[in-house]
């Protein structure tokens, strides 16, 4: 894998098929109040080209909705979020606040996501379905949009399936968990079995997989891979 970048990556957004955008921290300059830097990403080359954050909030809440949504969210680089197959955008934050807007950027509920009273963060889309982690349980949970409430769970306190997950992220046939072991585990969306992408990764942040590109983020940096 190839380093592109020794900043801290906040999120990441598909654009097209071979481009992504990515959300950078930086440092303002009184060094104090952090900034976010927006650039498109192309997988095949490497390159970087600057964005707006409307482009990036428009591919991240959709075109009819993110204006409204932007205006309400503080720091909506922040939250993870997914366009559901009814339009509705689900957002969720690192504290386990969550909400539900309409597809023309009307909030309609908020909460709080727990699990055993314990908060619940991280967010993946899975067709009529959404996958979260719960840090603190161990484990990972999938949720049906019907209702929201736990449909699946993979893991638990005693088991060593998943230790601190804190990050997921999903392709077509996988969910992949970032855990605080430093261990980066995939699900098999199919049949559910758990294995290991890989061991012993310091400091492990986010991975996200984009057909064949695979995107690692770190404390230190971000790494860019491609299969042979």
């Amino acid at each position: 894998m190839k380093k592109f970048t020794d900043s801290e990556i906040i999120d990441v957004v598909r654009y097209s098929e071979r481009q992504i955008i990515v959300v950078e921290k930086r440092l303002a300059a009184d060094l104090v109040k952090p900034g976010s830097n927006y650039y498109l990403l192309n997988l095949d080359t490497g390159d970087k080209e600057a964005v707006t954050a409307g482009v990036y909030y428009m591919k991240k809440f959709g075109a009819s909705s993110y204006k409204k949504i932007s205006e309400q969210i503080t720091s909506a680089a922040q939250c993870e979020a997914v366009i559901m197959p009814s339009r509705d955008v689900f957002v969720i934050f690192p504290n386990g606040q969550c909400g539900l807007f309409s597809p023309y950027g009307e909030l309609q509920w908020t909460k709080t996501l727990t699990y055993n009273d314990k908060e619940v963060n991280a967010l993946a889309a899975d067709g009529d379905y959404i996958w979260c982690c719960c840090r603190d349980e161990d484990c990972v949970l999938r949720y049906s949009t019907d209702n929201f409430k736990v449909d699946l769970r993979i893991g638990g306190k005693g088991a060593d399936t998943f230790r601190a997950p804190n990050f997921l992220s999903a392709d077509e046939d996988s969910i992949y968990v970032c855990c605080n072991n430093r261990k980066l585990r995939r699900i098999d969306r199919s049949n559910f079995t758990v294995s290991d992408v890989s061991d012993g990764i310091p400091q492990l942040q986010k991975f996200y997989r984009f057909g064949k590109y695979s995107l690692l983020c770190t404390a230190d940096g971000a790494y860019l891979g491609e299969d042979e």
